[in-house]
């Protein structure tokens, strides 16, 4: 176990929690619950955009105010998809506007390529976002061609840029058939571990709904989070991501809905701490 305070990691309050907010209004949520960070979007394909609120050139002034004023800071921003059919411009674009705010880390996902491929196009996206002081995060998920914590581990090794991460969600990991394992030898190469919980079965029908729409509260599923956070380097960012669409449609309010995901993550973080303490 790593001789770091889980209780002190920096936490990130990932949009998806309060999708229904607007951008200033996430921020203030997380300046509201003490978050340190907040997760934005500033790049979404043309096929999400009403989906997923985002933010552009034409907002930085008022989004950098609201940060200033919230007292938190902008860590990643989400997401490009590596296709081999790059929008350069307007990744550029949503790049440049991530390190105007101050982000470090972009999200990348892999669609359609083969391991060669996703190595070659994963080069390429690093070198264009290292002019902007950003690491790219490569995140498995069931639903691109990297789908394993294992399979993104191997990529990232193969890549051989000092700007490449991996993002470990906890909800990809465990719809992977992922395992503790896996965190534990990919840990050196995680740069922010996303949160949340859920049963350890899905039906396949459901696992869309379940990732975009709703998560478990940390600490009401079955997900190894208790096994799994310890192995994590110290400075690791835990970016909470609880979207709770039932909740929503309850009345209960995006304050709420993440002082219940923001709370659970630090109850966990902080008995991990204690049981260490025990030992």
């Amino acid at each position: 176990m790593n001789d770091f305070l889980l209780a002190d990691a920096s936490l990130s309050l990932h949009h998806l929690t309060v999708l229904d907010a607007t951008p200033l209004e996430l921020i203030q949520i997380a300046g509201t619950l003490r978050c340190d960070h907040v997760c934005l979007f500033t790049h979404v394909p043309e096929e999400g955009r009403q989906m997923f609120p985002s933010v552009g050139r034409a907002d930085i002034p008022v989004v950098r105010e609201a940060l200033d004023r919230a007292g938190v800071s902008l860590c990643n921003i989400e997401f490009f998809p590596i296709d081999g059919k790059p929008d350069y411009s307007a990744f550029e674009e949503a790049l440049a506007v991530g390190q105007a705010l101050g982000a470090t880390k972009a999200t990348v996902h892999v669609h359609g390529l083969d391991d060669d491929e996703a190595v070659r196009w994963l080069r390429d996206f690093c070198d264009r976002a290292a002019p902007f002081g950003i690491v790219p995060g490569l995140e498995p998920n069931a639903f691109s061609a990297v789908r394993s914590v294992a399979h993104a581990a191997a990529l990232i090794r193969r890549v051989e840029r000092d700007n490449l991460a991996m993002v470990c969600d906890a909800l990809h990991l465990g719809r992977s058939d992922g395992s503790v394992a896996d965190v534990a030898d990919a840990s050196t190469l995680i740069g922010y571990f996303q949160i949340c919980d859920g049963p350890l079965e899905i039906a396949d029908g459901d696992r869309w709904h379940e990732a975009i729409f709703e998560r478990g509260i940390p600490g009401t599923g079955a997900f190894p989070l208790r096994e799994a956070l310890p192995l994590l380097q110290p400075g690791t960012v835990i970016d909470v991501e609880v979207p709770q669409k039932a909740a929503r449609k309850a009345g209960v309010t995006g304050l709420e809905r993440a002082r219940r995901a923001v709370d659970a993550t630090r109850s966990i973080l902080a008995s991990l701490d204690q049981k260490d303490a025990s030992l």
